[in-house]
């Protein structure tokens, strides 16, 4: 199985992440709302933006691609086992061409293995969680990673 390490896909999904948000949305962009303590604050944030904190409605919305960056994000962070998604993220690359065997890479992709995805060209992240939201959010991830399969 492919699996690229949040790592090394982390600068260049952050910076694919900004590019396709204009500054003047970021700059426009309302705090994120919260519900039971899951918000991200810019101080919190490791990658120093002001994403949005993720929510579990926006799972569904993104790009299949997407969802399986999420997976590998979670799986490499710990919240899934790699027992319950190492199947799941291999078949998903397979059904999505997320990780595509010409090695030209898949932005969706990318951006997801950084905790990060678009909706509606707005950003949002995991990475400005607390890990107990982050672990919910994960198990939505694995959730819809398993619906696309």
């Amino acid at each position: 199985m492919t699996r690229l390490s949040t790592h090394v896909l982390a600068a260049l999904a952050v910076a694919a992440g900004l590019a396709s948000v204009s500054p003047a949305a970021r700059a426009d962009q309302p705090a994120p709302a919260s519900k039971g303590g899951e918000t991200a604050t810019s101080d919190k944030n490791p990658t120093g933006t002001n994403l949005a904190a993720a929510t579990a409605a926006q799972v569904a919305e993104i790009s299949p691609a997407n969802v399986a960056g999420l997976l590998n994000y979670c799986v490499e962070t710990e919240q899934v086992s790699h027992e319950d998604g190492d199947a799941v993220q291999t078949a998903l690359n397979a059904k999505t061409n997320a990780v595509p065997t010409d090695h030209a890479g898949n932005m969706d992709y990318a951006i997801g293995t950084a905790g990060q995805f678009l909706v509606g060209g707005k950003a949002s992240t995991l990475t400005g969680l607390d890990q107990p939201a982050q672990g919910k959010l994960c198990t939505v991830v694995l959730a819809r990673s398993r619906s696309l399969i």
